[in-house]
């Protein structure tokens, strides 16, 4: 069995039990980076609705599997995109030729 496809079964159906990345490290082996990658590409390219909780006891990845775990989910994601976003446009217009402390 190839890495993407031990990653894959490894995320459980349903956030009720995340999988950390440190999890499946622990079991595959596979260094944490690539573990990201595959899991990105695993949402990207083959279009699995694959979820993350990022803080608290319920931090790790899940298969989202209803409306509410897809929220939870996208819900920091946008936040986090909107921070981004706000950074991306004050260094856009931060006037280089004021005096820098």
């Amino acid at each position: 069995m190839n890495r993407i496809e031990q990653v894959k079964q490894l995320i459980p159906h349903g956030s009720d039990n995340p999988m950390t990345a440190k999890e499946i490290k622990h079991i595959t082996g596979i260094p944490l980076r690539e573990i990201y990658g595959i899991v990105r590409y695993l949402l990207i390219h083959e279009n699995i609705p694959i979820g993350a909780y990022r803080t608290g006891k319920q931090a790790g990845y899940f298969l989202i599997t209803n409306e509410e775990e897809r929220i939870a989910t996208l819900t920091p994601l946008v936040n986090h995109a909107k921070e981004i976003e706000k950074r991306i446009n004050v260094i856009k217009h931060i006037n280089l030729n004021s005096e820098v402390i």
